[in-house]
């Protein structure tokens, strides 16, 4: 494969920690392989890899965001979350949250 695939799109997330390395592992052999032009040949400008330290609540978001404004209707779009989750119960149900770096269990909502 020679052409880029320019409606390729990527928001590749690895929180990483001493508990689950393997998570940073998961999203940057991902993003090596969105970005390889033999494979999937997405723009490297395109693919946006949050890791470790980089992977906080307010960098989704804003990644997220960006992600958003960047793609059209005809963009094919990644969005990769590798890390723990957390569930709570309550009167109204379970509720699920995806836990960036640095998260707080008392600050969930």
């Amino acid at each position: 494969m020679s052409n880029i695939f320019s409606l390729g799109h990527a928001l590749l997330i690895g929180i990483g920690g001493a508990d689950i390395p393997c998570t940073f592992d998961d999203a940057v052999g991902l993003e090596r392989l969105l970005k390889d032009p033999e494979r999937c040949a997405y723009p490297s400008s395109q693919v946006h890899l949050l890791t470790g330290a980089g992977a906080t609540r307010q960098a989704i978001l804003d990644g997220l965001d960006s992600l958003a404004k960047q793609a059209t209707p005809e963009s094919t779009v990644v969005i990769y979350y590798s890390g723990h989750g957390y569930s709570v119960k309550a009167s109204t149900g379970e509720t699920y949250y995806m836990l960036p770096h640095g998260y707080d269990l008392n600050k969930l909502y």
